[in-house]
């Protein structure tokens, strides 16, 4: 897997924004992250520090870290006391924002296509396709599989490459890991890698 395709995963996989489809939604947040990774490649200064800060403005006001992380969760979710839950989402903000930021610092500029799928009328699900245009390799397809809340707005559930959807790939690895370890050591190792 290239480090472009990564970055897409990540940058894509928890999103939301307040926009009529999820089409509209994929490009306005694409559109406006990408003219700022290109403005700080320009200027050299494409760095983690900047590039998490770029995430942070840009990108972590639309993202449902708590949905992501209650999914995350899956079975260990009973029981959880409200500050285990509280610290667990905290760390996966760190976690993904560090990530976020240490794959987009690969983006060089290549085209990215939007694909506009038809919504099925009434439905709370949807599916967008995005195309990445490599130059030195077969171009990148992805499907981002949304859903709407009750406020109207769209959010990014999951992302499917290669028939794999990521959501669940992560959510085994969690809820594994926590069954080994506890919460706790997941806690702090998803903190540790920020």
């Amino acid at each position: 897997m290239n480090k472009l395709f990564a970055a897409f995963v990540l940058l894509f996989s928890t999103f939301s924004f307040a926009t009529d489809t999820p089409y509209q939604l994929i490009n306005q947040v694409g559109d406006k992250m990408f003219t700022d990774i290109k403005q700080v490649n320009a200027d050299g200064k494409a760095d983690s520090s900047t590039m998490k800060s770029i995430v942070r403005s840009r990108l972590m006001p639309h993202v449902d870290v708590k949905f992501v992380s209650f999914k995350l969760l899956g079975k260990h979710i009973k029981g959880l006391k409200r500050a285990q839950a509280v610290e667990f989402i905290d760390a996966v903000d760190s976690y993904l924002i560090s990530t976020y930021a240490s794959a987009l610092l690969q983006y060089k500029g290549q085209e990215v296509i939007f694909e506009e799928l038809p919504l099925s009328k009434g439905s709370d699900y949807a599916t967008v396709k995005v195309l990445i245009k490599e130059q030195s390799g077969p171009d990148i397809d992805m499907h981002f599989k949304f859903r709407q809340g009750k406020d109207g707005s769209w959010k990014v559930y999951d992302m499917v490459a290669e028939g794999i959807s990521l959501l669940s790939a992560k959510q085994k690895e969690i809820t594994g890991r926590i069954s080994q370890v506890g919460l706790a050591t997941v806690t702090n190792e998803l903190k540790s890698k920020t």
